[in-house]
């Protein structure tokens, strides 16, 4: 390979490192302006730029700093960093004009750009090169106020470019040639969803407590709002666009799982870029930043980032207050992060510090830090070296650490369950797996790793004032992390999810009654064979003489019953087990469809039976009924076995007393109970304020579920009845010819 081609792929790869900046073009509406030094000044130079003096001229610069997220606490960025190209204002004498103002055709101002946030908050690239990662996205970074957060905390890239483009390692490289970011490829910008909450041109939120309103027409003028823009940035959810319900029609019961799920739980199902699991600030990497751990990653000593494998990160799914004050299941990733603090205010010792503690003027470990760490003496330190696993270690650093100045310096962990909000993915890559929730051991009850280990022993506290709710216990692991932990009985939010909250009680009833009726039947079955064998010569046959006794609609109407009923039990089993057999959307599109058949099939037979009058088969003679009942008892225990003579039903009726008290209770008790309890879980699917009314899917899904297991138990009882004719056959011949053998 040439020389010159080796720099050249340097160069591009050096280029490509280097997130992509706005190109602002001239701005034809902007005021011409001087710049302005702290003292309102003119300047000739970018060094002595003051951008709150400068931009403060025009603008109410008090007003947007104490209205801004952006300039309090360590976040310090200036109207410059946000509106202006490159987030640096250029000041040049040759761009000067007489009076001292910066000429047209050098004012590059303008609204914000993804890459102007990017420039802080994470990786953003406008796609024309492939996406790589810089060479400052580890350790401490040099720009003041640059973080990462959005990338190493979501694992999210801002990128229009197919993901299978990148210069990044990824898993399945080949296969991912979707966009990164599925609203950078639709050029939406950051600003669409983060914006001014009082530009004219966005908002119609209320201006007043008045309850009856739902939005306010009053709005500043577009003159009030360039002087006074509130820049406490509104953050848009997706439904502030996107009709859900409009969009999601394969999915059932789309009403209640809108209130319950986030949009980003099945929409970014897993980021593709690094993520952090903890950040170990009570240690110093040998750039003097600290160490950081990524989930999803799998990388040897001494790999460059951009050389390890990223595989798809698999978020934690928790509970999260959205704005519109409801708590829906939302995908998190849980990041640890560990750092010293000093005095009784705890206030947090800088990364500089600990850097001075552990590293010499030459930026290698110190003789002494060396001693201490280099467990294997090998002159270096590895991971598993460098970290507080003893009280040794503790000691040893807080002692470096108080010469240097710092007042009782402690461990502090603090654990901060951030939501992924960006890096949406591409519709084709949205989680269509229900099994993701349904299932019996899915990822809304699955534990997760926080922290592979803990400096200091100290355990890191859940954030205070974070929206996010982690149910679940934090527990130590055996190799010293620490893990949450949840009970796989229960779920987050105490939602009832169909296939994967275990039905319990009903469950272990039903199966009880089920099993019980099938080892009853096996072993009625089993006698019967063997006797019936020994006893060939007193086996009964049915006479020659034929009567028919079922019309056409009676086995219309009970064929389309057995069918409907065999589909909605097993249908329903999958639904509320969730054994993956069938697809979870498709049983349930087939339940409610087959459920439909049924009850239309059972009103009109109801009909039908009223209209004719043939409502009296299922109405018990009474004259007579005990000793026919038991009549068909001592067949039913000793006759069949030997080839008695089958007892017959009362004048008029087809059904014996067994069958008509059996079929009573299935249509006024079992019947109804499954058509209500499945119409109020429907409802519930469909109208979710229904489900406060009536308890919820926690206690009409195992209701139903019990009575799945009494309608598969009747089946299994129905179907050996069918057998016990005067032949094996004859009671399924006459169902499906309407004729059946009488005695002569």
């Amino acid at each position: 390979m040439s020389r010159p081609f080796l720099f050249s792929l340097a160069a591009l790869a050096a280029v490509g490192a280097t997130p992509v900046r706005a190109q602002q073009s001239v701005n034809p509406i902007h005021p011409v302006f001087a710049p302005l030094d702290e003292n309102g000044q003119k300047v000739r130079t970018s060094a002595d730029v003051s951008p709150n003096k400068t931009c403060g001229a025009c603008h109410d610069a008090g007003y947007i700093a104490n209205h801004s997220g952006h300039a309090t606490g360590k976040a310090k960025a200036t109207c410059v960093e946000c509106h202006v190209d490159s987030g640096r204002l250029e000041v040049r004498p040759e761009w000067l004009d007489v009076e001292g103002r910066l000429r047209r055709e050098s004012i590059r101002i303008g609204a914000s750009r993804a890459a102007n946030c990017g420039a802080c908050h994470g990786l953003v690239s406008d796609g024309r090169l492939p996406v790589l990662l810089p060479p400052d996205f580890e350790g401490s970074s040099k720009v003041p106020g640059r973080t990462w957060n959005l990338t190493q905390a979501e694992g999210a890239v801002i990128a229009p470019q197919r993901m299978a483009d990148s210069f990044l390692n990824l898993e399945g490289k080949a296969a991912l040639v979707t966009p990164w970011d599925i609203h950078a490829a639709k050029l939406v910008d950051c600003t669409a969803c983060h914006y001014a909450a009082n530009n004219p041109a966005r908002t119609d939120s209320k201006h007043s407590a008045l309850r009856y309103l739902t939005a306010d027409p009053r709005r500043q003028s577009n003159a009030e709002f360039l002087v006074r823009p509130d820049h406490k940035l509104a953050a848009l959810e997706c439904r502030g666009c996107h009709d859900a319900l409009k969009g999601h029609r394969f999915l059932p019961y789309r009403e209640r799982h809108m209130t319950v799920i986030s949009c980003e739980t099945c929409h970014i199902p897993g980021p593709m870029a690094p993520a952090v699991e903890m950040v170990d600030g009570t240690i110093a990497i040998l750039d003097g930043g600290p160490l950081v751990r990524y989930r999803n990653v799998e990388r040897r000593p001494g790999e460059a980032l951009n050389s390890a494998t990223i595989v798809p990160l698999r978020p934690l799914l928790a509970e999260r207050v959205e704005h519109d004050g409801l708590k829906r299941l939302c995908p998190v990733n849980p990041v640890a992060r560990f750092r010293w603090v000093s005095g009784a205010d705890r206030t947090e010792v800088p990364q500089e510090l600990v850097a001075r503690a552990f590293l010499d003027a030459d930026g290698a470990y110190s003789v002494a830090v060396l001693e201490r760490f280099d467990e294997n003496h090998d002159g270096r330190l590895d991971e598993k070296e460098l970290r507080l696993d003893s009280p040794s270690k503790v000691d040893f650093v807080a002692r470096r650490l108080t010469a240097l100045g710092v007042a009782q310096p402690t461990i502090e962990g603090v654990l901060e369950a951030i939501p992924l909000a960006h890096g949406v993915l591409a519709r084709e890559r949205a989680l269509r797996d229900c099994t993701g929730c349904h299932a019996a051991f899915s990822r809304i009850s699955s534990g997760y790793a926080i922290a592979a280990y803990l400096p200091g022993g100290t355990p890191p506290r859940p954030k205070e004032d974070s929206r996010v709710e982690l149910a679940g216990v934090l527990a130590p692991t055996s190799d010293g992390g620490l893990a949450l932990q949840r009970d796989p009985a229960a779920t987050p939010l105490g939602l009832h999810v169909l296939g994967h909250t275990r039905q319990g009680f009903t469950n272990a009833l039903g199966f009880a009654l089920f099993a019980s009726v099938l080892l009853g039947v096996a072993a009625h079955a089993v006698i019967r064979v063997v006797l019936r064998k020994r006893f060939r010569h007193a086996r009964a046959t049915a006479s020659g003489k034929k009567e028919y006794v079922f019309g056409s609609y009676e086995r219309l109407w009970h064929w389309t019953m057995a069918l409907s009923g065999v589909v909605l039990i097993l249908t329903g089993l999958e639904i509320h087990n969730a054994s993956g057999f069938v697809d979870l959307p498709k049983s349930v599109s087939l339940h409610n469809v087959f459920a439909v058949i049924l009850m239309v099939n059972a009103f009109l037979a109801l009909f039908y039976h009223l209209t004719t009058r043939a409502i009296r088969t299922f109405l018990p003679e009474p004259h007579g009924f005990l000793a026919r009942v038991l009549a068909h008892l001592a067949y039913q225990t000793q006759g069949i076995f030997f080839g008695g003579p089958h007892p017959g039903n009362a004048p008029g009726h087809k059904l014996n007393p067994l069958q008509q008290v059996t079929y009573l209770v299935l249509l006024n008790v079992l019947f109804p109970l499954q058509i209500v309890t499945g119409a109020l879980v429907w409802a519930v699917g469909n109208w979710p304020d229904v489900a406060a009314a009536v308890g919820g899917l926690a206690y009409l899904a195992p209701l139903h579920n019990l009575g799945s297991w009494l309608f598969l138990s009747f089946f299994v009882l129905h179907v050996y009845l069918v057998t016990t004719g005067r032949t094996p056959t004859e009671h399924l011949e006459s169902m499906v010819t309407g004729y059946q053998s009488v005695e002569p």
